[in-house]
């Protein structure tokens, strides 16, 4: 996505789509406010591993300063390159969920060497996309240490929370952000993220892993259009639409979770 498209689009994209330096940097500021709330919710809930996290996240938070230089050399010459890049790791995380949740995983011993690359990984990628490391980390941690999803989501906030602070350190010094875009996400994700690690007791294990299969799916729908959209405009809008749809449909599914007193893991 081109950074002079309607500011709608361009609203969006800096939810959802890696793009940039600044884009990076604020994605990164948001994600710093999201782990910390979230992973402050899940600890009360007996859902982080802080041995595992803190591991990781350090491990991700030195990467994260090797990403940030390289971004902030590329910015704006190879921004479509990163969306490849990115296209290929949610199609690889979206088939690892989808796997989850059609058989059974065989429980893995903690390794502290898993930990490590699993840290080293998502710091790399996090702040070259500027995701945070928590779109990496879930499913490696599902798949390479036989976490539970529930278990996987809360211990990779606290990690992420190390991750995105790295990546931070590496950005601001070369630029100078708008913090007021930056500072009403992070009140927003102090306002969500509590809410969210409280609902993830209405779900099973599977059904989380589902979820977030179709996430990683929506979003590469999107980022897909999106490329497409500089050959024909109006993809942006339909890019726009699939995003807007899958919100509209996890929200509902989140309100019948709400509303049905059955639905807990």
């Amino acid at each position: 996505m081109n950074l002079n498209r309607n500011e709608l689009v361009v609203m969006w994209s800096l939810l959802f789509i890696p793009l940039g330096a600044v884009v990076g940097a604020t994605s990164l500021l948001f994600v710093v406010g999201t782990s910390l709330s979230g992973a402050k919710k899940h600890t009360s809930l007996g859902n982080v591993s802080w041995l595992t996290g803190i591991t990781v996240g350090l491990a991700g938070a030195v990467t994260a300063q090797l990403s940030s230089r390289l971004v902030l050399s590329i910015s704006g010459t190879y921004d479509w390159l990163l969306n490849l890049f990115y296209l290929a790791i949610l199609s690889y995380f979206a088939v690892t969920l989808l796997k989850k949740t059609s058989k059974p995983q065989k429980p893995k011993k903690s390794s502290l060497l898993a930990a490590l690359v699993i840290g080293m990984m998502a710091g790399l990628l996090s702040a070259l996309l500027g995701i945070g490391g928590g779109f990496i980390i879930v499913p490696l941690l599902v798949s390479w240490l036989g976490f539970s999803t529930h278990h996987g989501v809360g211990t990779s906030l606290a990690a992420v929370l190390f991750i995105s602070l790295g990546g931070l350190v590496g950005y601001l010094p070369s630029l100078s952000l708008d913090y007021v875009t930056p500072l009403a996400l992070v009140i927003g994700a102090f306002i969500g993220a509590p809410f969210g690690a409280t609902l993830t007791n209405r779900y099973h294990d599977k059904e989380i892993s589902n979820r977030l299969a179709w996430l990683y799916m929506a979003v590469i729908t999107s980022i897909a259009l999106d490329l497409g959209a500089a050959v024909y405009a109006p993809l942006a809008y339909v890019s726009l639409a699939v995003l807007l749809a899958f919100l509209v449909g996890i929200g509902l599914d989140f309100r019948r979770r709400i509303v049905n007193q059955n639905h807990f893991s």
